[in-house]
């Protein structure tokens, strides 16, 4: 993977994470199901590409391996916080 793919790549992932973000506030908001789904689903998309594009760039000795790695430990942060916000909206604990 060159660094202007990786770039892209990158981009793209910002994007998805954002549209998944403002999913989450509104499915946490309205209790709109949903769009709990698709946030549900663009964390995980980010998550598992982001480590996905890292492993590739480190194989390839490439500097966006370190932006894919700490944006996968950012996205698995706002992860874990959403499905914590989502186990108190449906009182599992």
């Amino acid at each position: 993977m060159d660094t202007r793919n990786g770039l892209v790549n990158f981009t793209l992932f910002v994007f998805i994470f954002v549209f998944a973000f403002v999913f989450s506030i509104d499915a946490l908001s309205q209790s709109n199901t949903l769009y709990g789904v698709l946030a549900l689903l663009g964390f995980v998309v980010c998550l598992a590409g982001s480590l996905f594009n890292g492993i590739m760039a480190q194989k390839g000795g490439e500097a966006m391996a370190v932006w894919f790695f700490s944006y996968a430990v950012i996205a698995g942060i706002i992860t874990v916080w959403y499905l914590t916000r989502c186990g108190t909206a449906f009182g599992w604990w």
